[in-house]
């Protein structure tokens, strides 16, 4: 009998999510939930490096001296297990931590991660927010080259180039949104939109509201500011957290 992996891209929901920093995680405890509701019967493993029965055994030792993790899910009924996928021990600054430093702390937190990492990996579960997240650290190591630093304020007339970044500030019309941001945003417009169809035209209505727009739409070309986006992204999570 052939066994299929679950295939859970797409399961998670905006209410599922919270921001750490910049970026959009689900928590561990929620990971776990989701794995017992939509993958039953698959327990998530660590491998062991060696056949001793201490925590140390389950921690792998790099060529640079730096510890990491070898996690897997098993079906409890077959026995199946999924490839295994290797998880660094980090710190906080997400640097690598040599194998005689690891702490009691460092391994339960690694453990954590390494299980929403390898629930990715296996099954999808999360894909989209764990994509984000590289794009974003790519960027940051390599940005973009040569782009005009310019930001549309209104409906363009013919032709209309924008107006350079440092006068919007000068005008204080606010610091323009970065793309991720925009990115993000609009994301959550529309996971509200297919979630929540009745409450999207509100919050559009206290945004335009709060900024004095008088379009009877608006787009992705109308969140132009950090504090713009900045109140669309509190309005839905006030709603995702009433529901």
């Amino acid at each position: 009998m052939t066994t299929t992996l679950p295939n859970l891209a797409g399961v998670i929901k905006t209410t599922d999510i919270y921001k750490k920093m910049k970026f959009d995680y689900v928590a561990w405890a929620k990971t776990a939930q989701i794995l017992r509701e939509h993958a039953p019967g698959w327990q998530f493993c660590l491998d062991q490096s060696s056949i001793e029965n201490e925590l140390s055994s389950y921690v792998f030792k790099a060529p640079d001296g730096s510890g990491f993790l070898m996690g897997y899910f098993q079906h409890i009924d077959t026995g199946l297990k999924t490839t295994l996928f290797p998880f660094a021990i980090t710190d906080n600054a997400n640097r690598p931590i040599t194998l005689d430093r690891v702490s009691c702390v460092n391994f339960q937190n690694s453990h954590r991660r390494c299980l929403c990492a390898c629930a990715c990996f296996a099954f999808g579960l999360a894909y989209e927010l764990w994509a984000q997240i590289e794009i974003d650290e790519a960027k940051k190591v390599a940005p973009e080259l040569n782009k005009e630093n310019r930001i549309k304020r209104t409906p363009s007339k013919p032709n209309d180039k924008g107006e350079p970044v440092d006068s919007i500030k000068d005008k204080n019309y606010g610091t323009p949104i970065t793309p991720n941001a925009l990115s993000a945003v609009v994301t959550k417009m529309q996971n509200l939109s297919e979630q929540y169809p009745d409450k999207k035209d509100a919050v559009i209505n206290k945004f335009k509201k709060q900024f004095d727009i008088k379009a009877d739409k608006i787009g992705p070309s109308d969140i132009r500011t950090a504090e713009q986006g900045q109140f669309l992204t509190i309005a839905i999570n006030e709603i995702d957290s009433s529901l």
